[in-house]
């Protein structure tokens, strides 16, 4: 008889949000027992971890984001230097309409004592000299105690101290299946790398992108008593090998680095523009993103370049500042945001039988989420509620139920 693999705890999915999960639940190993971290490609190559643009905020609309993203950037603050955090601030513009919108929800983040300092379009001018162009700017909030981390280097810890503790890292395991048998889960896969211990980037991108191809790996199984699916922007994928509908979507975000003479941002953090663009010094260069808002849904990972530079990137940044004259780009990248209908993430236990547990897509800021989210959820499993951040409005049956409350958050950059 096939001898099988048995864990207390498997979490598939190995980017912040899962590595955050394994390092949470392996300092609870005495209780729970042996945990098992696998994914399709640890190096993250196509993670939403790794590409995106790496800011920070505690500023959000529901109280259970603002606790998550608090929580991170209380961690980051005992060691900065650990995880690239500058704490240079996040600078936002407002047009009319939206000042009205901020205006409309600030009673929350003073109840958070959330440091924040409202400017006028000519202090804004004042702070960063560089932006000498403030047409259709009604107002700005400047947030100091936020700004820019490096988000491998934080999920790189996560999984050092996971590891330390006794986390098995299964690498290039493709879930196939799930079966749910007598309260344990089978997990059925293929080991993508196979004995070279190599992963092929063609085959992984044809299966990140959903298109049908042969497998020559056999099917290995492995079984556990605890699922933890952390997939992200393909997390819809393994729910439905167990039974459970999430009303998630993949959908493309595009970044592009360039350089601009004679401007300098190293000394602030991230800077949203009333146009949706968000940029920040990265490096020698300069790092701006924007979401298209007929950006169709799908596993599309083409960075359009140049194009999307010249469109989309160009333009806003020249109504902003004089100096984006001079800009040239240098390359960029595509990555996927996992989204869901209220932009708020999902997290807890979705079988009433079985003990399995998801969390992922937090549409575009499971990086600054992800301590916060891997703590809340290590309660949960190891003590059946939350403790430290009452989560329990993330329930995706928010979106199932007639009376299900959404927490629709309207600043999602």
């Amino acid at each position: 008889m096939e001898q099988r693999p048995q864990f207390d705890v498997v979490i598939v999915g190995a980017g912040l949000i899962g590595s955050s999960i394994a390092y949470h639940l392996s300092q609870r190993k005495e209780t729970l027992g042996d945990i098992a971290l696998m994914d399709l490609d640890f190096s993250g190559k196509f993670s939403s971890s790794e590409l995106n643009a790496g800011g920070i905020r505690a500023e959000w609309w529901h109280q259970v984001n603002i606790d998550l993203s608090k929580a991170t950037l209380a961690f980051m603050e005992k060691n900065p230097d650990e995880f690239g955090f500058r704490q240079n601030g996040y600078l936002w513009l407002f047009d009319r309409k939206l000042w009205q919108v901020y205006k409309a929800h600030s009673d929350i983040f003073k109840r958070n004592c959330l440091a924040i300092k409202e400017l006028t379009p000519k202090e804004v001018t004042a702070w960063i000299p560089c932006m000498d162009r403030m047409e259709g700017v009604e107002g700005a909030i400047l947030m100091p105690n936020d700004g820019i981390f490096n988000p491998n280097l934080l999920k790189q810890y996560y999984r050092r101290c996971a590891k330390k503790n006794g986390v098995s890292f299964l690498d290039g395991a493709f879930v196939e299946n799930i079966v749910k048998k007598n309260k344990r889960v089978e997990i059925v896969y293929r080991d993508i790398q196979g004995p070279s211990g190599r992963h092929d980037e063609r085959k992984l991108l044809e299966i990140l992108t959903q298109k049908k191809i042969r497998h020559s790996e056999e099917k290995k199984r492995l079984e556990c008593g605890i699922l933890v699916n952390a997939c992200g922007a393909w997390a819809v994928q393994l729910a439905a090998m167990y039974g459970h509908r999430v009303p998630c979507q993949p959908i493309r975000r595009q970044v592009s680095i360039f350089d601009c003479r004679n401007l300098d941002l190293s000394l602030y953090g991230m800077i949203v523009d009333t146009s949706g663009v968000y940029f920040h010094a990265e490096a020698d260069h300069v790092l701006a993103g924007y979401a298209t808002p007929d950006e169709p849904t799908g596993y599309n990972f083409k960075y359009d370049g140049d194009l999307f530079f010249e469109k989309e990137i160009w333009p806003r940044l020249m109504n902003r500042m004089s100096l984006a004259e001079a800009l040239k780009h240098v390359t960029g990248w595509a990555g996927l945001y996992s989204q869901t209908p209220d932009r708020s993430g999902i997290l807890g236990r979705v079988d009433p039988d079985y003990r399995i547990y998801e969390a992922h897509s937090f549409t575009g800021r499971g990086a600054m989420q992800s301590y916060g989210v891997g703590l809340a959820l290590s309660e949960l499993i190891g003590d059946g509620r939350f403790h430290s951040i009452q989560a329990d409005a993330l329930h995706p049956n928010r979106f199932h139920k007639p009376s299900g409350k959404l927490l629709y958050e309207g600043f999602y950059i």
